[in-house]
């Protein structure tokens, strides 16, 4: 159930445990604080919420529950108790105890700060040695940490107004979460700098407190309690007036690889399809027989094919057979994505190594290189962008949370990804390949198998999914992308299963 409440001059939205949308007089100035728990693989644990009390004012108000998971392996349980004052001071105090020994890269209050006023807004730095730095949030997504050992954060948003958060119970450091498309710089507990996982053992307590305060005082302008006026963000007005150009539209073939049947194929040929990608697992004994596949999908949806070529020690046997393969297979490959086997990603040696070869065989494909993960392993990870004919990332809106909300916030991240895509690149031409709407695989890959089964959301099919499909598209091409590559063609990860178009197939539709 959803709350608005108001601490003074602040409004905000109480729901499952979290604030969100924190705002003042209009402008919102934090976009979430909450708690976390990751496992040893980056893994969220699901948390569930007991003895819950609400009690509030017009002007403040109080919230104490019980919390606890069993998940992942992770046995934890604990308390939160959260108070809004009516001088728009709001404290978020969080403890945990673990009932079993576990090893986890994250328990703790995690803050997300909005993007809109704030991107490039400066900001000051209170380290938990007395020091200060003076800072600024990065305009582009800054590919590492850009503020490390946070006691105390003070920035001054668009809206005018002093903020300051203070954080007490662990070391705090920031990341730019644009790497991921999320809308938000994110504040978080437990640096990288320290080793992960960290092993709780059976009693360990852990105890953090953050504390948002208005440094100014706004209650000359504070507006009167609205119930649901605390809603999502919209896109903000700078991509609204960009001029979108359509980019091209493509399909991933289904994961396990089971062919389309001449139905599936039919419903699908309605839509503008430009490409189907096929994965190609050189280092997997059966990767003829999936291309195979992927070969006759292409000729029974009558499009070209966007090869992903995953080498791995020996990549020039590897591109031989590939080649050897191909030379008698009557389909068009328009595109082709070079990326390391072990680590996902393009880099010089590689691409040295087989894009000769492939521009000498296929003289009119694109050689594209990047990453087959989130935007921030290319941020993290520059190449000569010289070597290919245009760079290349996948999205997904789910590395972080899974609710409807925040699928919906990271419409505005995506944008962010291809300016800084742009910036980065000196204007290589961008593709996105694939957009998925659940990571295909956990961050820490541990076997080739979590390639092939990745996971399924319930919401595919549905109204909510066409919407965001819509929204992505849309961002998208303001932004400037080149070439977009959805979801899967057919089964509980694509656009059609058996005859059945689902909704999201309506915004591939000519």
């Amino acid at each position: 159930m959803t709350h608005f409440l108001q601490a003074g001059p602040v409004q905000v939205r109480y729901e499952a445990g979290f604030l969100r949308y924190l705002t003042l007089n209009g402008q919102e100035v934090v976009r979430m604080i909450y708690f976390a728990v990751r496992d040893h693989l980056w893994q969220t644990a699901q948390l569930s919420i007991t003895n819950e009390v609400i009690t509030h004012t017009v002007d403040s108000f109080r919230i104490d529950y019980q919390w606890h998971t069993y998940d992942l392996g992770i046995q934890i349980t604990g308390g939160v108790v959260i108070e809004g004052a009516r001088d728009g001071s709001i404290s978020f105090d969080f403890y945990g105890e673990a009932v079993n020994q576990f090893a986890s890269n994250r328990v703790g209050i995690c803050v997300l700060h909005p993007l809109d006023g704030v991107t490039g807004e400066p900001c000051q730095i209170t380290h938990p040695d007395g020091r200060h730095t003076d800072g600024r949030f990065p305009r582009f997504i800054s590919p590492h940490q850009p503020f490390l050992n946070i006691r105390q954060l003070r920035w001054q948003p668009a809206s005018g107004h002093g903020l300051q958060l203070d954080f007490d119970g662990d070391v705090f450091e920031m990341e730019d979460q644009r790497n991921w498309t999320d809308s938000s710089f994110k504040t978080y507990s437990t640096p990288l700098t320290k080793p992960v996982p960290v092993v709780r053992k059976t009693g360990d307590t852990v105890r953090q407190q953050v504390v948002f305060q208005v440094l100014d005082d706004a209650s000359a302008r504070q507006p009167a309690p609205v119930q649901g006026a605390v809603l999502a963000p919209q896109p903000s007005p700078t991509s609204r007036h960009e001029k979108p150009i359509r980019p091209v539209l493509g399909l991933g073939q289904r994961a396990d690889g089971q062919p389309l049947t001449p139905a599936e194929a039919e419903r699908l040929r309605s839509l503008t399809v430009h490409h189907l990608r096929a994965d190609v697992l050189l280092t997997v004994a059966d990767w003829e027989s999936r291309l195979t596949n992927a070969v006759m999908d292409a000729h029974a949806l009558q499009v070209s094919l966007e090869l992903a070529l995953f080498f791995g020690k020996d990549s020039v046997f590897e591109l031989d057979q590939l080649l050897l393969m191909m030379d008698n297979r009557s389909v068009a490959v328009s595109s082709v994505l070079i990326f390391n086997a072990h680590t996902l990603r393009s880099d010089d040696a590689l691409l040295r190594l087989v894009t000769p070869q492939l521009r000498l065989a296929w003289p009119s494909t694109l050689l594209g290189g990047g990453t087959d993960n989130s935007f921030v392993e290319l941020n993290r990870n520059p190449f000569d962008f010289a070597l290919v004919d245009f760079v290349v990332y996948s999205i997904n809106p789910q590395v972080h949370a899974t609710d409807d909300l925040s699928v919906l916030e990271s419409i505005e991240g995506q944008r962010a990804t291809v300016q800084t895509a742009k910036q980065l690149t000196s204007g290589k031409p961008i593709h996105i390949s694939p957009v998925t709407l659940l990571p295909r695989y956990p961050p820490i890959v541990e076997s080739i198998a979590q390639r092939l089964s990745p996971p399924v959301d319930i919401r595919q099919s549905t109204q909510f999914t066409a919407d965001w499909t819509r929204q992505s598209i849309d961002v998208l091409s303001r932004a400037g992308v080149g070439s977009i590559t959805f979801y899967e063609t057919h089964g509980p990860r694509g656009l059609v299963d058996y005859e059945r178009l689902y909704l999201c197939a309506n915004e591939l539709s000519p």
